[in-house]
């Protein structure tokens, strides 16, 4: 809080002391006036306070501008009102004089009875009171209940207002003040959207200011320093559906009680059918510029404002370097921030958020504390909505043809060489929006899709999340594609590859023929997704066992198309041997890879790997030293069935294992 500021608070909480010691007085003076007794005295009382009052008080509103015109029966109400609402005596000689509406605030009838006995002043202001008024739109008065006759209506202070007239900086919890930092780092892509924003939020603008950019980016900071003084926001994902409208009044007050710029962050999450026509409202009625922070650049809100819509560009690489050490002080190297940097595209707000991510992890905040708060925060950034999948595989494990394991290993060049192809030598030219991967893995169930883009990830040093169509699908219009939106966002920023798998679910064949609004909405998630895979900066993996069902205009995009087989015998064979072989499990020598392949010659890698895990509980269960072939050929057998496929009776004790 500023020098001026505290100031202004101090005289503040003056001003209602004196006034509360008045008011006092007042209710005791009237509740007494019927006996002659004291009643002299309580006079003098009540007019030293007023003198006190006169004398000493700050001789207005500190919190309006000066074109709002109060006159004095205004000013005196709203005092008396916070006084009723900070001294729990005048409420009850209050209840006294007015009956029971006074328990839940003061009245004109009251205020008449107490300041103006016999004069006009209470019509006039009742009337003030039952039309818009400054008090009551910026939320410093509440009416307790609008369903009472005007004269008698009870009205009260917030309790956050009260405490700022104490001198407290209390707001609500949705509203946050933001202020700029001493030193602040930007590059010059960012040095050119605050020259615009600077002239956009002007104290003589009256423009809708909407910044878009991804979260943690330093938005805010942006707006706060192009303003040149602090913003006043609220919080969209903080503001729940039954407290909206308060907490627009509140962000009203705030903004003018700070001198502050209004901000609503993530609005995009306030704008359903039955919010948007009261954030519509606040849009209409704020003096002054307002600005917007969203991750969605498309978003409309429908304002008569001026809009000034600006694109907030992630740091660069050197940027990013001074942003880490400026947050992270001197517990890591130099070569770790670089690495950091250059690996991870984020903003100062989710640097900050990892690095006391880290300080609370570790007593050595060094490159790897650093990264494991990074992880941690852009795990809680999916939302649930995608899982970090751990890589145990190696490629040792990976049994494929020859022609699919080079399109696997072309793909991991795409993304290891792209500076050098995209940049160095220009081809980024042409291309399209995006310069992300999205690759498509089809073929029949556990020939080792999941699997491979498992070890691209491992390969390329990435993070792998599995999206959850559980969580991502919704029934309501739009959410699917907002839940979609945060998942794309969070994966860039955090060096992640996405992992769609049963692809087709979400990205199956548009329809020509519309029949009906769900066949309609069907089509726009379908090309909402076909757009955000195509301007993702990262990588996308796509698997399917139905690669016909899905959307051809993907295939288009897709910068690999891998088709997994079925293993042919020699294939199996190696798979055998390098599922059951660990190095620690005792195999026995008569294991014959060759057999089992033949004899279960309809298995892909998923049904061996559970075969041979089988084998070796199998060998467990009945404590053999070894695991024998007839362990592999028994969970081989019970594989095969739970495959659906019909086997031979056993002969002898040997086991045939053919489909009959």
């Amino acid at each position: 809080m500023s020098h001026e500021n505290r100031t202004c608070s101090t005289s503040v909480a003056r001003e209602l002391a004196l006034w509360v010691d008045e008011v006092h007085a007042r209710t005791l003076l009237a509740v007494a006036e019927p006996r002659s007794d004291g009643s002299q005295d309580l006079a003098a009382r009540v007019a030293e306070a007023e003198q006190r009052r006169r004398g000493d008080g700050i001789g207005g509103f500190p919190w309006f501008e000066d074109g709002v015109a109060l006159d004095a029966t205004q000013l005196e109400f709203f005092w008396m009102a916070a006084a009723y609402s900070s001294d729990p005596r005048i409420a009850v000689h209050a209840e006294a004089l007015a009956g029971p509406l006074a328990r839940r605030g003061v009245t004109a009838t009251l205020h008449a009875r107490l300041f103006a006995p016999g004069g006009e002043s209470g019509r006039a202001l009742t009337v003030w009171l039952a039309q818009p008024n400054p008090f009551t739109s910026h939320g410093l008065l509440v009416s307790a209940d609008e369903l009472v006759t005007p004269a008698l209506r009870p009205y009260a202070v917030p309790s956050t207002v009260l405490a700022r007239l104490r001198g407290h900086d209390v707001a609500d919890p949705a509203i946050r003040a933001h202020f700029t930092a001493d030193e602040l780092i930007f590059d010059e892509p960012q040095r050119r959207v605050i020259a615009e924003l600077r002239a956009a939020l002007s104290p003589d603008s009256t423009a809708l200011v909407t910044l878009c950019g991804p979260l943690g980016a330093g938005r805010r900071t942006a707006l706060a320093h192009a303003a040149g003084r602090p913003l006043i926001v609220l919080d969209g994902e903080r503001s729940t559906r039954s407290r909206l409208a308060a907490d627009l009044v509140a962000l009203r007050r705030e903004a003018m009680i700070g001198r502050a710029v209004p901000v609503i962050a993530d609005v995009e999450t306030l704008l359903d059918d039955d919010r948007r026509a009261l954030v519509r409202e606040l849009l209409a009625g704020m003096p002054g510029p307002i600005g917007v922070v969203t991750r969605d650049p498309a978003i409309d809100l429908a304002t008569e404002r001026p809009v000034i819509r600006l694109q907030w560009p992630a740091p660069d690489t050197t940027s990013r370097r001074r942003l880490w050490a400026t947050a992270a002080g001197t517990g890591s190297s130099g070569a770790e921030l670089d690495a950091l940097a250059m690996r991870y595209r984020v903003g100062p707000g989710t640097i900050a958020s990892a690095v006391r991510s880290a300080q609370t992890l570790s007593p050595t905040v060094d490159g790897a504390a650093l990264e494991r708060g990074l992880r941690h925060n852009i795990a809680e950034r999916m939302g649930g909505l995608a899982r970090r999948i751990e890589i145990t595989q190696s490629w040792d494990e990976l049994v494929l043809g020859d022609d699919t394991l080079d399109q696997v290993h072309g793909l991991v060049a795409r993304v290891r060489f792209a500076h050098q192809v995209l940049e160095t030598w220009q081809y980024e030219r042409k291309l399209g929006r995006g310069t992300g991967v999205a690759a498509l893995f089809s073929g029949p169930p556990g020939t080792g899709k999941t699997m491979v883009a498992g070890l691209v990830a491992r390969e390329l040093d990435l993070e792998l999340y599995q999206v959850d169509l559980s969580q991502i699908v919704s029934k309501w219009v739009g959410e699917t594609e907002k839940q979609l939106a945060r998942v794309f966002d969070a994966a860039e920023e955090g060096h992640a590859l996405l992992l769609f798998d049963e692809a087709d679910a979400l990205f199956g064949q548009r329809t020509g023929e519309v029949k009906s609004a769900v066949d309609r909405y069907a089509n726009l998630e379908v090309n909402y997704l076909l757009q955000r895979v195509e301007s993702f900066g990262g990588i996308t993996v796509l698997t399917t066992n139905l690669d016909t069902n899905i959307d051809r205009a993907l295939k288009r995009r897709l910068a690999a198309h891998i088709v997994f087989g079925a293993p042919d015998e020699d294939e199996r064979a190696t798979l055998w041997a390098r599922l059951a072989t660990t190095g620690a499990a005792p195999l026995a020598t008569d294991v014959d890879f060759d057999e089992l392949a033949r004899e279960f010659a309809h298995m892909t890698g998923a049904n061996i790997r559970n075969a041979a895990l089988g084998a070796a509980f199998l060998a467990a269960s009945t404590r053999s030293a070894e695991i024998t072939q007839e362990h592999c050929h028994r969970a081989g057998r019970a594989e095969y069935r739970s495959m659906g496929h019909v086997l031979a009776e056993r002969r002898s004790g040997n086991l045939t294992g053919r489909k009959s």
